[in-house]
């Protein structure tokens, strides 16, 4: 396949018409075509009364107040910890010689996704005055443009992220093998102003809450779950 195709026109083909709701979770999916090649995507929407938070400790599937888990911000080799600087619930963890090019914000006002500025620490400050949450990831759509990235060179693999949209703030992810410029292009499409990325290949282990209260769960390779220091969630507010 040639790189060419990366770049081609975006047709949405199909928005499931049956989302699934949750008791914290909205659940729908999609398909768009590039060029001959169909990828299906499915996301992920908080409830009025749930929201997203960072974790350090690995959520149970038993607590009922949390609807959806998945990894967020990169785990380094051995000795294994959060790449970047990071907030959970106010609480900093700081390894200066690492960080990404964006971060996200989780606040009680909501989510903020924006490229990372060494020399400005305003959010970071704002996570720990706040209580709220705060990590660094690769950003991949700043103020609705495809931020380039190469650490995946022609790489393709499942993906994830969260994403803002004028409307919503939802998690997007495909288990389709895609390339990682087809992907933020497809949020592009989808509505995306902001969206930063979120581990996967062989971090890609989550799972979210029905209804019914079923876990199901999601991503195909968790190969190096075990090893993982840091989470997603969407949860009760």
């Amino acid at each position: 396949m040639k790189k060419r195709i990366f770049f081609a026109a975006f047709v949405l083909i199909v928005s499931s018409l049956a989302a699934q709701r949750s008791a914290l979770v909205l659940v729908d999916t999609l398909s768009m075509q590039v060029d001959t090649l169909v990828f299906h995507f499915t996301t992920y929407t908080p409830a009025t009364d749930a929201g997203f938070a960072f974790m350090t400790t690995k959520p149970d599937t038993l607590n009922s107040n949390i609807g959806l888990c998945v990894v967020a911000a990169f785990t380094s080799k051995a000795p294994e910890h959060i790449v970047g600087t990071s907030v959970c619930n106010g609480k900093i963890l700081y390894y200066p010689t690492e960080s990404e090019s964006g971060y996200c914000l989780i606040t009680s006002s909501g989510v903020e996704i924006n490229p990372l500025d060494t020399n400005d620490r305003s959010a970071i400050t704002k996570a720990v005055r706040e209580k709220g949450d705060y990590f660094q990831q690769m950003i991949l759509v700043n103020r609705g443009k495809a931020v380039p990235t190469t650490i995946f060179r022609n790489r393709t693999t499942a993906r994830r992220a969260l994403v803002i949209t004028a409307s919503e703030t939802m998690l997007v992810e495909t288990d389709d093998r895609i390339h990682i410029d087809v992907f933020t292009d497809c949020l592009i499409r989808m509505g995306a102003i902001q969206a930063i990325y979120l581990d996967m290949g062989s971090w890609s282990e989550g799972w979210y809450r029905t209804s019914e209260g079923q876990i199901c769960r999601i991503g195909k390779n968790w190969k190096s779950s075990h090893l993982q220091t840091n989470w997603l969630v969407i949860k009760k507010r």
